[in-house]
């Protein structure tokens, strides 16, 4: 069955340097590109709007939500739409999970871990809120539904049909 599935390209991929990589391990996924947009520069979504797009899945934890909007807000993320049969978990499946540390080897999060504390140090104390000990940086947003993925695509109008 073919889905549709957005992916997020996080900040840290970008303060590393692994951006590219990371998107060629999406695009090779072998899933349609339907479209995709770099927001950087003040092109990027404001805290609120990350905020609200982010508010389903962490709205119990509003020190987690508050430095979370305030990460992806600074940037820069490349959003990229695609499709494909069983879209959503081809994606999460090369993503890995959630908290990189328990990812596992050969997907995005579990290969690119190492190193990440020391490389996002200069940043953790621009993000992290009080209560939050543990700001994540994960790399990477994949959709977790279908109903995720149509509400997540409605924030950026750039991937939308003109």
């Amino acid at each position: 069955m073919s889905e549709d599935t957005l992916v997020i390209i996080k900040p840290d991929s970008f303060w590393r340097h692994l951006d590219h990589e990371v998107e060629k391990r999406i695009t090779s996924l072998g899933l349609e590109r339907i479209a995709a947009c770099t927001l950087a520069n003040g092109e990027n979504l404001p805290e609120a709007k990350w905020v609200e797009f982010y508010h389903p899945a962490i709205s119990s934890k509003p020190a987690i939500l508050k430095g979370t909007a305030k990460y992806m807000a600074f940037g820069p993320v490349k959003v990229i739409y695609l499709r494909g049969p069983d879209a959503i978990q081809t994606v999460r499946q090369a993503v890995g999970a959630t908290r990189p540390w328990q990812a596992a080897p050969g997907t995005i999060r579990g290969d690119f871990w190492p190193g990440a504390d020391a490389a996002n140090a200069a940043y953790r104390l621009k993000f992290q809120q009080p209560g939050d000990d543990n700001f994540l940086f994960n790399m990477i947003h994949a959709s977790d539904s279908p109903a995720s993925f149509a509400r997540e695509v409605k924030f950026f109008d750039q991937l939308q049909p003109g």
